[in-house]
């Protein structure tokens, strides 16, 4: 049997899925498996989750939101699948209908949080697809594991980039999707000087396609010696990379959620998102937040100040950092 998952979310979206992906994996254990959605995240975080990973635009998905009949080569492509489980389409009527009149085993379900919500999206994730899996069953660890190329790679990058292999490096991503989830630069700034006194440390600066400039901001006031920037790096070069690191300190993102992914220890900063809803899993991940006095949370207008009230100091004593205590 083969099943076909589409999933349209971005990079924590994909890996909080995983879990669910697993125990399809656990309770079809000799089907193909083929996950479609953003193949450059998919390709990364999906390694020995699926047998086969395509990219979103490569499904005939536009004929199933629109009225009339679907073509013949369609149907048929639909119906070459075993299962499909669909992590979009649940609110549409028209998407539903014609994909549940084709195919008998067919689950679309939705896995975003409404405001009432207590679960965090990983289960609701397994909770979507309760049909297909056996009750009961503890959501699987999420593990997402470079193979030894990627490494290689990762490990000939650093070393271009300065890396000597002993220091002990700390990955930061300042950035976020929105300026709304992002610490302020100030701090980040702050953060860095303090972190610079610490010997043997070397700092790695990830900077997204969005952010241009930030990186090198809050690096501006540092040693050439002391930081890595690691710019627009492809996912396939940054897990590998960021694998290297001891401590991850970061924004709610993708990135926070791939350094999780990875094991490695990471501190993780909400704003206005819920860590309920949407930290980052794993006993090695600390979350800070407090939305003290911040009106947009307590109202949902306006502009937030939670992520002000997020010290340095905090920070610093939860990323655990050996050496740090005698600086």
């Amino acid at each position: 049997m083969e099943i076909l998952i589409i999933h349209p979310g971005g990079l924590g979206d994909i890996i909080l899925s995983l879990p669910a992906v697993a125990l399809i994996r656990k309770q079809f254990p000799s089907a193909g498996l083929t996950i479609a959605g953003n193949i450059d995240h998919l390709a990364v975080v999906g390694k020995g989750y699926a047998e086969r990973i395509v990219a979103l635009s490569t499904l005939p998905l536009h004929h199933l939101y629109v009225s009339g009949e679907l073509p013949e080569e369609e149907v048929r492509f639909w119906k070459s699948y075993g299962r499909v489980i669909s992590w979009t389409g649940s609110g549409d009527i028209e998407f539903a209908g014609k994909l549940k009149k084709i195919h008998s085993n067919v689950c679309i379900a939705s896995w975003h949080p409404g405001p009432e919500e207590s679960r965090h999206v990983s289960q609701l994730f397994v909770d979507s697809i309760g049909a297909e899996i056996r009750s009961g069953i503890r959501l699987p660890p999420i593990d997402i594991v470079p193979d030894q190329d990627a490494r290689g790679q990762g490990a000939r990058w650093l070393a271009r980039h300065g890396w000597n292999g002993r220091e002990r490096l700390i990955a930061l991503h300042p950035g976020a999707g929105s300026k709304s989830k992002r610490w302020p630069v100030s701090r980040y700034m702050d953060l860095v000087q303090r972190v610079n006194s610490i010997r043997n440390i070397k700092l790695l600066i990830i900077e997204g396609p969005a952010e241009g400039g930030l990186a090198a901001s809050i690096a501006e006031a540092l040693p050439q010696n002391k930081f890595i920037i690691a710019r627009s790096l492809p996912l396939d070069l940054l897990a590998p990379v960021i694998e290297q690191c001891g401590v991850f300190a970061g924004n709610d993102s993708g990135i926070a959620h791939l350094a999780a992914g990875l094991k490695v220890p990471s501190v993780v900063l909400f704003g206005p998102t819920l860590p309920q809803h949407w930290a980052p899993r794993g006993k090695h991940v600390i979350v800070l937040r407090d939305a003290r006095g911040c009106e947009a949370c307590a109202s949902g207008h306006g502009d937030h100040s939670c992520l002000n009230n997020i010290s340095v100091e905090e920070v610093i004593s939860s990323m655990q950092i050996p050496g740090f205590e005698s600086t």
